[in-house]
């Protein structure tokens, strides 16, 4: 009896050890390209002016390193459409699938944001953390 408790508490361990190291992630969980969806309130240009809503569509490529490059095309409900918008950046993630991207591309200001890799890598939700007055989320899925 003895024995057969102890058989069955080492299989219970190497289960839990096993689910533990499937749902970790590195920056090489983040490989390829990811097509995302972003919507929010942004500035719609220099102080004062005023905020605007934004949509847009965007492409990255994680390189599983830590950088990234990208296209965004974005539609301001001011200023407008801006199309085909280099950007590029750097990324890390923590074990536990959450991460930060900082973001730059010409004409605005640095970006930060904060995010959480679900579905083995396929999918990623973001939000934008700074500046405080961009107001953005952002729904991904690896292409």
């Amino acid at each position: 009896m003895l024995k057969l408790v102890s058989l069955m508490l080492a299989v219970a361990g190497l289960l839990a050890a096993g689910e533990k190291e499937g749902r970790g992630c590195s920056a090489a969980t983040l490989n390829g390209d990811y097509g995302f969806a972003v919507t929010g309130t942004r500035p719609s240009g220099p102080p004062p002016a005023p905020l605007e809503q934004m949509i847009g569509v965007v492409l990255r490529n994680f390189d599983g390193h830590g950088y990234l490059t990208g296209t965004e095309n974005i539609h301001g409900s001011i200023s407008g459409l801006v199309p085909d918008r280099q950007v590029t950046g750097t990324y890390s993630v923590n074990e536990d699938c959450s991460g930060t991207m900082n973001l730059t591309a010409p004409g605005i200001p640095p970006l930060e944001l904060r995010f959480v890799i679900e579905n083995n890598g396929k999918e990623i939700q973001a939000a934008v953390m700074f500046p405080p007055t961009v107001m953005v989320t952002a729904n991904g899925r690896k292409l």
